[in-house]
């Protein structure tokens, strides 16, 4: 559990906070170990966008959707311990498989391009040469 606690101006606690996080200490080195995802835009494609946005007339529209990552479903088998303080008498030794994602699992980002991704492309959309987080629909 990572526990991050809301801080009101003069310093006291607002609000107690807790969120399920994945610890990332069961890779390997030379099969996962070196494995990352990032997704990021070229600043050449966010700049054109806007000269375009800009050129044309039209409105930009921006969302930041908080919880993607705890949305996405992952297609391997993950397992994680017992959560602590959630441990189920004489089942200490047992585990849970995730069906969701958790905040710093490392297999999040992928699963969630992937997912989006496959969802651009049945609705229309095209990715781009130039830049594969970019996809266009012309109607």
């Amino acid at each position: 559990m990572d526990l991050q606690d809301k801080i009101a101006a003069d310093g006291s606690i607002d609000k107690y906070k807790a969120r399920f996080v994945a610890r990332g200490f069961s890779q390997k080195e030379a099969i996962d170990y070196e494995e990352t995802f990032s997704l990021t835009t070229r600043y050449t494609t966010i700049r054109s966008l806007i000269l375009l946005v800009a050129t044309m007339g039209w409105n930009i529209h921006q969302m930041d959707v908080k919880t993607t990552f705890l949305n996405v479903t992952i297609n391997e088998e993950v397992y994680i311990e017992q959560p602590q303080g959630f441990e189920i008498n004489q089942r200490e030794t047992h585990v849970c498989r995730l069906k969701k994602s958790l905040y710093g699992l490392k297999k999040t980002p992928r699963a969630w391009y992937a997912r989006m991704d496959a969802c651009l492309l049945r609705l229309g959309f095209t990715k781009s040469y130039a830049d594969p987080n970019l996809y266009i629909k012309v109607v």
